[in-house]
């Protein structure tokens, strides 16, 4: 198609479906559509990438212009960049981005949102998530009582690293007083 051919654009704002996989060998998927029809971002609990989630999230909550959350996929880097009209003198419409990298830019997509609706659909995905019967913690975080491992002998304490083998955080614990008081009005 050349530049001069006109070609349809759609600027209309699309609700967001936000999925959290259940944690699997230290590994949870998100998939956003309408972004994602069959790509999902892969959360390591390596690099545990929900505290900054929810930093992600106060951040549109409170009324930021622009935030990134940040995912190292072990190899490849995925950033969901939050742009609001504010930031801009003739678009005041909010819009996300999913930029993959893997040593340079391999995937691009993007779609207009609404605000609320983004911040309460990741919000409300990560919590039904975390609260699912069928969490099964050992499946993403560290020991619930780590500190004390250091006491046990040798064969004790491989069992319970064996019982816990990865690190991330308990998810479960991870809320936002800020995000859920602003989906509350």
């Amino acid at each position: 198609m050349g530049l001069d051919q006109e070609f349809d654009e759609d600027f209309t704002a699309h609700d967001l479906a936000v999925e959290f996989s259940l944690p699997k060998a230290g590994w949870i998927r998100c998939r956003i559509h309408p972004i994602h029809e069959f790509f999902a971002i892969s959360c390591t609990y390596i690099w545990d990438p929900f505290k900054d989630f929810i930093a992600w999230l106060e951040a549109i909550a409170s009324g930021s212009d622009s935030a990134t959350w940040l995912v190292d996929q072990e190899g490849s880097c995925s950033r969901v960049q939050f742009y609001g009209g504010g930031s801009s003198v003739d678009d005041k419409a909010d819009y996300i981005l999913h930029l993959r990298s893997y040593g340079s830019l391999e995937r691009l997509r993007g779609v207009r949102v609404v605000r609320r609706q983004l911040v309460e659909g990741f919000y409300t995905a990560f919590r039904a998530m975390a609260d699912s019967p069928d969490y099964l913690p050992r499946e993403w975080e560290g020991h619930p009582d780590y500190a004390s491992l250091e006491e046990l002998d040798d064969d004790d304490y491989n069992a319970a690293m064996q019982a816990f083998p990865y690190g991330g955080h308990n998810l479960r614990e991870l809320r936002s007083p800020t995000v859920e008081a602003y989906l509350a009005r």
